[in-house]
């Protein structure tokens, strides 16, 4: 399993911390690249360097507070309100190909669904 984090920003400000988990050696081809480097769009990249297509995803809301070190790395005061989204994605065959948790600040927190 390949492990890492990323900050995602707007303009110069953090905005989301994520936590991914990819499955190796699907994923063999990401270890020696370093995450400021990748697309803003993983799923994408995934499939052009991975030969990974994300098929779906299950996203799972919830809220709580953020510890001091996730604080610090968003630039909010410890214990700040945060939205946690914890995403499983999946690939053609239904296999789980990525976990991911992101959290941000829940005073910024938009959310929009479809139903058709």
């Amino acid at each position: 399993m390949l492990g890492l984090q990323r900050l995602r920003t707007l303009g110069d400000k953090p905005c989301l911390l994520e936590q991914i988990t990819l499955p190796l050696p699907a994923f063999a081809p990401l270890v020696a690249s370093e995450t400021p480097a990748w697309d803003d769009l993983l799923y994408p990249m995934y499939q052009r360097v991975c030969g990974v297509t994300v098929h779906r995803a299950e996203d799972h809301l919830s809220f709580g507070l953020l510890t001091s070190v996730q604080a610090e790395l968003l630039q909010l005061e410890a214990a700040h309100p945060c939205v946690q989204v914890r995403r499983s994605a999946f690939d053609m065959a239904g296999r789980c190909v990525e976990l991911r948790t992101t959290l941000g600040d829940a005073f910024a927190f938009q959310y929009t669904a479809q139903i058709r």
